[in-house]
């Protein structure tokens, strides 16, 4: 998982805002939950653009990123392991997209005895793995950058045996629009975009192990989702927005429901 318990005062050291975008049209990424099925399909799609990609998880990384950064469990450690690698390589410039794939899936009613073990999970995956990748922003990002965070199209509805899923995505939400409503003075790099993927359900090798007997025509396949990711890190994408991706007949679109 990824988070914080530094004040918002104090910040990872990171190289100056006023750094420039990379030169030459190839993007720097960084990629938390890169160890992932979104993840790890992201991180092949840009090693084929020839894109610098960071790597970041409490998994391996997969081969395709250009340096991986092995993920410590204490929230505060995970800033700092992210930031002393950054920091190695800040010479060639500021990242240009900070792309959170990290996630994850947990049930619950108020009478399961795992309840708070999912909630925690799910806290740790979701919610710190967003306030993390803000804190890696407010220094390492260039300004006009994105910063992408994993929602859920669920994070609005009222699921009563979702209790450790639901609320914490919904909170994802919150964050992004607290920080997409003034990127400034959320303490973000001036012009940064922020963003949220809500998928209902993508098209992972862990969903498809996890659900064998589901129909997976509506599901969202990897590649187009990392499509339009690298669609918005090259400028596509509208600060604020929420993404839900909606797959049918083999034809995906990304339709912006808030």
């Amino acid at each position: 998982h990824f988070g914080s318990s530094q004040s918002p005062a104090a910040r990872p050291p990171g190289p100056p805002r006023a750094l420039v975008a990379s030169s030459g049209g190839a993007m720097r990424v960084l990629v938390f939950g890169a160890g992932g099925g979104l993840g790890r399909a992201l991180s092949r799609s840009l090693q084929r653009k020839g894109w610098t990609t960071f790597g970041a998880d409490v998994a391996t990384c997969p081969p395709e990123v250009s340096h991986a950064i092995a993920l410590p469990r204490q929230p505060k450690a995970q800033v700092d392991a992210v930031a002393a690698a950054l920091r190695q390589e800040e010479a060639a410039g500021p990242l240009d997209a900070i792309v959170n794939c990290s996630g994850g899936f947990a049930m619950g009613t108020a009478a399961s005895e795992d309840l708070l073990d999912g909630a925690e999970a799910m806290v740790a995956s979701s919610y710190y793995a967003s306030l993390v990748s803000a804190r890696v922003a407010s220094s390492f990002l260039r300004p006009g950058g994105l910063l992408l965070l994993p929602g859920a199209a669920a994070a609005p509805a009222a699921l009563p045996g979702l209790l450790p899923y639901v609320p914490v995505k919904a909170a994802v939400h919150s964050l992004a629009r607290c920080m997409a409503a003034s990127p400034k003075d959320a303490g973000l790099p001036e012009g940064t975009k922020v963003v949220t993927l809500a998928p209902v359900t993508l098209d992972t090798p862990m969903n498809r192990k996890a659900m064998p007997d589901a129909d997976v025509s509506a599901w969202t396949p990897l590649d187009a989702v990392c499509e339009e990711m690298i669609r918005w890190i090259e400028g596509g994408a509208q600060n604020g927005a929420v993404y839900e991706p909606r797959t049918e007949g083999g034809v995906t679109k990304f339709v912006v429901v808030e």
